[in-house]
């Protein structure tokens, strides 16, 4: 009778749960500094800004929900300033600036009307401090500012259920345009480190296509109830986990709904043999999304793109003109006294030598209305730092300029450079009692003719720096398909592989590149010798540890200063200490709550580097990869040692090891480089420079004084 009771209340149970999701549907709370780049400061009489709102192809909105936080200026007076919201170019809402408030809140709903994949809500503020006198369009009073950061967007929708139909790789499962955190599963057949490289391989791409949202990958055994999840193996084992029949047919690549929920996907990268299988990864990763259009594929052969050194999607080539909008920049568009500026991101190796005489050629092409005052400009930026200035000298406005402006290459920084443009035009006439055109201050910045050219300059780094690895994966990243990199593990555990494959997804968002040639070992070797080593796990192999700046065993050296500054107060009472300053960690003392980042030379190449993610919690190895994506988090990653504290959240990091370089410099550079870095072989330099001048000299006056006594002269 009980069990009976037991089976009536779970269906009950879940009748009423999937009421309850009709009724209401799902919901997912969008930071609005998620979708935008800048809290922006909107100025002058007034002022503008769009944030895109992306709409998941997946996704069924019944609701939008619009949370906005204003700060503003107490200047503004109620009667005449008011903020407006526009969606997709109609009317939503209009309200006055309080002039008690500090910070404004609206809350309102969006239209689901017609929603398309990118949505535009526009913000548009006016701005006066006085009710009947003359105001200056210009003054620093004129101002509110959007909070991002506090401000969200709650979206209540329902899933599509899932077609049997490969775009929905990319418009559903991979769609770029949905919201972060992304979860997918990955199931190979074994734990094989073939299939393991496989499985890293596709991490690394999930990554690269999703570019800058956040994905964490889990490694599973079996297809899970709640996440899309990506099956690699034989036909013969996608049948068995599909439980589908023997007679039908099982495409190399396919979708399937998942058994256990409809609107979530089963992805199939599959083949009759093990080669088949990485030839249909191998096509997944490398053909364009818009080929897959139909039900399911074979495939039969495959070309690998020719990848070089430094030849990724995040670094820029060198000696080469690179149009902006080959960056993914659209034109951008200026309009009114205080516009936001233009900023165009790009990145250098952080492995690149910058010559100091080198200059960058930007070839800049431009525009501007007509109405502009003669001393209206142009600034230029590179990293925040001051270039040049162009005038607007011609009254009527131009139809299109192009000017190339020659950049010091010192300006250049090691991995992510911003190119800033900022228009500052004024309104002819303007001023107290003069009201000004704003709609005549427009210009266009035209970013498919403009170009940037670095001219080419040798790579030659120092390293360790852990700063370079969050940043875009260097010097992993330095080969495209990190054929010279390999991850070791020393456990199968599934918590590690799936922190492996979460670390391969970051490291795919850093560089935008498929990882075709990455292995997975599970023990040293000679290929493992060879190549960059990333490597994740509970410990770490004594032959790996002996160029690492410290060693992580049983001992603790309390004479290192980041040691210090992490085991102090009552965790040290507990540690016992000998003369020499070694620390005895036992089990209750363990570093359970700690992870470690280190970074260092290879022990088995002198231009290869070893970092390695270590913790003896498994669940502190998962949540660093994962946190990784968070910039908070990744920017405390620096040095040549980070420690994290998950359990207080606490960061430490330190530089603690040898310098060593990486890479090759011209003869006459590297031997100015040599000498400039130190001083005992500038002293040898100038001793021996000096012999050999003397020698020169005696040379020269013992022929003078021969031919003298000779008669000559």
């Amino acid at each position: 009778m009980k069990k009976k009771v037991t089976i009536v209340y779970l269906v009950w149970l879940s009748f009423f749960t999937f009421f309850i999701n009709s009724a209401y549907g799902k919901e997912i709370v969008v930071p609005l500094k998620d979708i935008a780049f800048q809290n922006p400061m909107l100025r002058s009489i007034e002022a503008e800004y769009t944030v895109k709102i992306p709409i998941p192809s997946r996704y069924l909105v019944k609701n939008l929900f619009l949370h906005l936080e204003v700060e503003k200026s107490r200047a503004l007076v109620k009667e005449r300033s008011s903020i407006a919201l526009f969606f997709n170019n109609k009317l939503v809402l209009q309200k006055p600036f309080d002039p008690l408030l500090d910070i404004m809140i609206i809350e309102t709903n969006l239209p689901t009307v017609n929603l398309e994949p990118f949505n535009d809500l526009k913000i548009s503020a006016i701005h006066h401090y006085c009710l009947n006198c003359c105001e200056f369009e210009g003054s620093p009073e004129l101002w509110s500012k959007l909070d991002l950061e506090n401000s969200y967007i709650k979206i209540t929708y329902d899933e599509k259920p899932i077609l049997e139909d490969t775009l929905l790789i990319r418009d559903y499962v991979l769609d770029q345009k949905l919201f972060n955190p992304i979860n997918v599963g990955i199931i190979t057949e074994n734990k094989e480190d073939s299939y393991l490289s496989l499985a890293a391989r596709l991490a690394g791409y999930i990554g690269s296509y999703l570019r800058y949202r956040r994905a964490k990958i889990d490694y599973l055994n079996k297809i899970p109830e709640d996440k899309d999840v990506f099956i690699i193996g034989s036909k013969s084992f996608v049948k068995q986990i599909l439980n589908l029949q023997d007679e039908r047919r099982i495409p190399d690549i396919a979708v399937y709904p998942n058994p256990f929920d409809i609107t979530k996907a089963v992805v199939v990268i599959t083949g009759n043999s093990y080669d088949q299988i990485l030839k249909s990864l191998n096509s997944f990763m490398s053909v364009k999304e818009n080929v897959y259009t139909g039900k399911d594929y074979n495939i039969l052969n495959i070309k690998q793109a020719d990848l070089s050194i430094y030849n990724t999607a995040m670094f820029i080539p060198l000696g080469k003109k690179v149009y902006l909008s080959e960056l993914g920049y659209d034109d951008f568009k200026f309009k009114g006294i205080y516009p936001p500026p233009a900023v165009v991101e790009f990145r250098i190796p952080q492995g690149l030598y910058i010559q100091k005489n080198k200059k960058i050629k930007f070839h800049f092409a431009y525009n501007y209305g007509a109405g502009a005052r003669e001393d209206s400009v142009i600034n230029i930026y590179l990293n925040d730092k001051y270039i040049t200035s162009l005038k607007m000298e011609k009254k009527y406005g131009t139809v299109m300029e192009e000017k190339d402006i020659d950049i010091p290459a010192y300006l250049l920084q090691q991995g992510l450079n911003k190119l800033k443009i900022e228009y500052a035009m004024m309104a002819p006439g303007g001023g107290f009692c003069i009201s000004p055109n704003i709609e005549a201050l427009r210009g266009t910045f035209f970013t498919s003719k403009s170009y940037i050219e670095i001219p080419k300059m040798p790579y030659w780094f120092e390293m360790p720096y852990l700063e370079y690895f969050v940043d875009s994966g260097f010097p992993y990243s330095m080969q495209a398909d990190l054929s010279d990199t390999v991850f070791l593990i020393n456990e199968k555990n599934d918590t590690i592989i799936s922190s492996l494959l979460t670390l391969s997804s970051y490291l795919g968002s850093r560089s935008l590149s498929p990882y075709v040639n990455l292995r997975v070992y599970s023990y040293i070797n000679e290929d493992v010798k060879s190549k960059h080593i990333i490597y994740v796990g509970r410990s770490i192999p004594l032959e790996l540890q002996s160029k690492s700046p410290i060693k992580i065993t049983e001992n603790i050296d309390l004479s290192v200063p980041i040691f210090k500054s992490i085991f102090n107060g009552s965790f040290l009472k507990k540690l016992k200490k000998d003369k020499s300053n070694i620390a005895n960690l036992n089990y209750l003392n363990a570093l359970t709550n700690q992870v470690f980042f280190i970074m260092f030379q290879s022990p088995y190449d002198s231009q290869k580097v070893v970092t390695v993610l270590y913790s003896p919690n498994l669940n502190g190895i998962e949540k660093a990869s994962y946190m990784l994506y968070i910039p908070k988090f990744a920017g405390q990653v620096k040095g040549d040692i980070a420690i994290w504290d998950f359990y207080v959240n606490q960061f430490f990091s330190d530089n603690i090891g040898e310098k060593f370089y990486i890479g090759n410099l011209p003869f006459f550079e590297k031997l100015i480089f040599e000498l400039g870095f130190s001083p005992m072989k500038l002293a040898l330099a100038a001793v021996i420079l000096t012999i050999i001048l003397s020698l020169v000299v005696k040379k020269i006056l013992d022929y003078r004084e021969k031919r003298r006594l000779d008669g000559e002269i």
